[in-house]
């Protein structure tokens, strides 16, 4: 008999999560519009130096997540950074929750999951078009990918213009669900420095106040070769200075930041995430969308957040699926 055939969208933490739990059983297709895999797990070079400028560290609250950080950890991919949440001085909770980083970059965690399934990336979904008891997944490029059952991991409003795009018709349940969900977004700065940041290990700072929600020196890390900066703007001015030219945001980041030493030229970058970080989460580690062939919604807007919730969300949703298309497993 033969495997039927899912396509994943979304090559972030919780799509690589749902294609493992799927492909010993399916043939599983992972599609993202991105030039490479990660989503969030975010990492830029600018010159000689790498910037994780996306997810910042990776923690765990559930065995089922431990287990599956402690394989990464035994394989070289992911490291201790530090404990505990950073305080006003610098100083950390030696008895707070364990912060672990990528060995080589928070990007590099999703190469290696990424490693052994058919992934195509630079490719967006345009439609996702129901027939029958099938799905044909329409792609920017006018291919099409025929799949028994989907898993989308992309960001709900997406997902909801991929379905529309489609004609599907949403139940009054499943569209109060999704359009329930909410998000908060993030202007990202990245500059490499000429000198030390002055920032105190363990390379992070977690302001209280002002329109800094996070910064790290990514060479205190201990992934950069030089000393480079990642600052996360709060969601407040996120939201205000969306439209803004990237000089003035920059201009403003970098007054509060108060670094050491001055950003080398032609290096600061922004990067705009719409979708950074879910502020209001489904219930459920999934939503099966009903009236239609099998398709699952997972990702970190979907019973938790942040990575731990992504992973755990991305293999919920592989077993439903697998229930869906009658699988044993």
């Amino acid at each position: 008999m033969s495997r039927q055939r899912v396509v994943v969208i979304g090559s972030g933490m919780a799509g690589l999560t749902a294609a493992h739990g799927l492909s010993s059983v399916c043939e599983v297709t992972v599609v993202d519009k991105a030039r490479g895999v990660g989503g969030r797990l975010a990492t830029r070079r600018i010159g000689e130096a790498t910037l994780d400028h996306g997810a910042q560290f990776i923690t765990t609250h559930t065995s089922e997540f431990a287990e599956m950080l402690q394989r990464w950890v035994a394989d070289g991919v992911v490291t201790d950074w530090f404990r505990g949440r950073i305080g006003p001085e610098g100083e950390t909770d030696p008895d707070g929750h364990l912060r672990f980083r990528g060995q080589v970059s928070m990007n590099a965690v999703a190469k290696k999951l990424a490693e052994g399934l058919d992934v195509r990336t630079a490719n967006p979904v345009s439609a996702l078009i129901p027939e029958g008891d099938r799905w044909v997944v329409s792609m920017a490029d006018g291919t099409e990918l025929a799949a028994e059952g989907i898993v989308v991991t992309a960001p709900v409003p997406q997902t909801l213009a991929l379905l529309n795009n489609g004609g599907v018709a949403l139940s009054a349940e499943d569209v109060a669900a999704l359009t329930a969900i909410a998000y908060e977004p993030c202007l990202a700065l990245m500059a490499v420095l000429d000198g030390p940041s002055g920032l105190p290990a363990p390379g992070a700072v977690d302001p209280t106040y002002g329109p800094i929600d996070w910064m790290a020196d990514n060479q205190l890390k201990g992934i950069s070769a030089l000393p480079a900066v990642t600052i996360h703007a709060t969601a407040e001015f996120s939201r205000t200075y969306w439209d803004e030219a990237d000089k003035e945001i920059a201009d403003l980041l970098l007054a509060a930041a108060s670094l050491d030493s001055a950003v080398v030229p032609e290096t600061l970058q922004i990067q705009r995430w719409l979708y950074a970080r879910p502020s209001v989460v489904h219930p459920e580690k999934f939503l099966r969308i009903g009236g239609v062939a099998p398709l699952v919604c997972a990702g970190d807007a979907f019973g938790g957040a942040k990575v731990e919730g992504a992973a755990l969300s991305g293999a919920a949703a592989a077993q439903e699926l697998l229930a869906a298309l009658g699988s044993d497993l």
